[in-house]
């Protein structure tokens, strides 16, 4: 049965010891796969990309381009990202996905560049739908500086999605827009980081703690919280439930580089199990 479905590219980030895959979508995958579902990825990219040997175990359908799109990541102290993407592939094309694939458990729209023009997930048929912000929320600009911009799309891009995925870090009002969107999707998780998140409903607002643990790399956390909650939410039917795992299975992606550190069910539920007790004792790091 297909559970776990991202669309977006897949991409090179490059580093200092040398180039590691990136882009959401392969996050993503790898983390549903890591938490015990079948895992596909919807992507184009260039002849660099090898998937079965990447992405492996994960159903990869790729449309060829020239080139596989590359970012170039620069953190600052507050946690602040500064990008600038040296090569871009072409558009993802839905036609090349296989009926199979068309029905998946939960499907994720994630793009990291703006190429899901075209792309609805009322066009497929998925139990749980959650989209990523970033890419849609981002300028490349001629010499490949990336800044931000509005989402003025953002009714069509949100046909069918329950759930938006937005970092504080995504746009100057964050908030305010993570309001605004919930005229478009029943949620939206405002993430912070180490800090936490809010996870905004029509019924009310969650304030949910992270478990801050000491960063190697938060290239991708995000994109790993996005896959583990909508695992969670599909099997639990709880928001906040879904929340918490998600942001304990962050936890692990953020102490490796890449996808190195993605922790499996075990050690996600582990860490829920001590975010709780910290929470009980309060024992919470501020």
């Amino acid at each position: 049965m297909p559970r776990f479905l991202a669309i977006g590219h897949v991409t090179r980030d490059q580093r200092p010891g040398g180039d590691v895959l990136g882009g959401s979508a392969a996050y993503a995958a790898l983390t549903a796969q890591k938490l015990g579902w079948s895992a596909a990825v919807l992507t184009a990219a260039g002849p660099d990309f090898e998937p079965e040997r990447e992405l492996a175990g994960v159903a990869v359908f790729v449309r060829p381009s020239g080139a596989t799109t590359r970012f170039v990541n620069t953190y600052e102290d507050d946690g602040s990202r500064h990008q600038v993407v040296t090569a871009r592939a072409e558009d993802v094309d839905l036609a090349i996905l296989p009926d199979d694939w068309r029905r998946p458990d939960a499907l994720l729209l994630c793009p990291v560049a703006r190429e899901l023009d075209g792309v609805s997930a009322s066009a497929l048929e998925a139990g749980a739908v959650g989209a990523v912000a970033q890419g849609w929320l981002r300028e490349i600009g001629e010499d490949g500086d990336v800044s931000a911009r509005e989402w003025t799309g953002a009714g069509r891009d949100l046909l069918g999605v329950h759930v938006v995925f937005l970092s504080e870090q995504d746009l100057p009002e964050a908030e305010r827009a993570a309001r605004e969107l919930l005229g478009q999707v029943p949620m939206v998780a405002l993430t912070r980081g180490w800090r936490g998140l809010t996870l905004l409903t029509r019924g009310g607002e969650h304030e949910v703690p992270s478990l801050p643990r000491t960063e190697s790399d938060p290239t991708g956390a995000g994109d790993v919280f996005a896959a583990a909650f909508l695992v969670g939410y599909h099997e639990s039917g709880d928001p906040p439930g879904a929340a918490a795992f998600a942001a304990c299975a962050a936890s692990c992606a953020v102490e490796g580089v890449g996808a190195s550190s993605l922790g499996d069910r075990e050690e996600v539920l582990g860490r829920l199990k001590m975010r709780e007790r910290l929470l009980e004792e309060g024992e919470w790091d501020d």
